[in-house]
């Protein structure tokens, strides 16, 4: 697998997880964030254990912590996001979420002592003035939610570093991959399942109705912007660097107005113009700089 190949893969799950946007505004409107991540990723369980039934043989001590440790910044990640995401402004949180990439090489250097390299540095404030602009965060004043959800970020940071490392180990081992999949969602299930819990301990109703939307977003969700892309990344992101796959999963907001312009018509101001502009040379001009350099 050549790295701009797994790179290709890895911006067409970013598209995915864009489209989750627009997906789960329609779907959550009678189910509490926690019962929705619930279902979604027992929906992605049942299907990745269907996929790949024979992975289970191949889940060992080692793999099982490994996995449940992967599943558990994932899920914890994913959940901070949720709940930053009732308590701030949809922008505040995309800038914040693609913060990540600042924490990626310091993660990565702590793990796996791997120096900053001069063009990640390049590509990291590209990406932030690229945000900056895309999102507008500075319309409100710093809240709760954004706290949350920059430690989502930072999750999520240390999660890219060492799928990155521990699918390498086992790179030629698709079995025991396909069995780090199949651990995230059940490591997320539980934590969702807990999240359930403290919600129906404070009252939150949990009745839920199985209405076309709500159907459509779990069906979407659970293996469109689930099984999929956490297959892929898996799978394929040990082929790249983290720091370049952090760069490349920050243009999710651009590509969730994408797909929103698509879908409803929803039009982009100059300043986002401007900004997804900034974006996507973030991802395209370190690597042209490089070729050059090669030559």
């Amino acid at each position: 697998m050549k790295r701009h190949n797994a790179e290709l893969l890895l911006l067409a799950i970013t598209i995915l997880w864009g489209g989750t946007f627009a997906v789960v505004k329609t779907a959550m409107v009678d189910v509490s964030p926690s019962m929705f991540v619930l279902l979604r990723f027992v929906l992605a369980t049942v299907v990745a254990v269907a996929v790949w039934p024979r992975s289970l043989a191949s889940i060992d001590k080692d793999t099982m912590g490994k996995g449940l440790a992967l599943g558990v910044l994932y899920g914890v990640g994913f959940l901070l996001q949720t709940i930053g995401l009732t308590m701030t402004s949809a922008s505040a949180s995309a800038f914040i979420t693609g913060t990540m990439v600042v924490f990626v090489p310091l993660v990565h250097r702590v793990v796996d002592g791997a120096r900053i390299k001069p063009n990640h540095v390049f590509s990291i404030i590209m990406v932030l003035v690229g945000l900056w602009l895309f999102t507008s965060p500075e319309s409100q004043g710093v809240n709760l939610g954004d706290v949350l959800t920059l430690f989502s970020a930072i999750l999520w940071a240390v999660y890219l570093t060492y799928i990155d490392v521990w699918t390498t180990e086992i790179r030629h081992d698709t079995q025991k991959q396909n069995a780090l999949v199949i651990l995230q969602f059940v490591a997320t299930v539980i934590l969702a399942g807990v999240g359930v819990g403290v919600d129906s301990s404070q009252g939150t109703s949990l009745n839920v109705t199985f209405d076309r939307d709500l159907i459509l977003g779990l069906l979407y969700c659970g293996i469109f912007a689930s099984v999929i892309p956490t297959f892929v990344q898996t799978r394929y992101q040990q082929y790249t660097h983290p720091v370049r796959a952090g760069v490349i999963f920050a243009i999710e907001p651009l590509a969730a107005s994408f797909i929103a312009w698509m879908a409803i018509n929803e039009q982009f101001s100059v300043r986002q113009l401007i900004g997804g502009g900034v974006l996507l040379a973030a991802i395209v001009l370190p690597d042209i700089i490089a070729s050059r350099r090669e030559q």
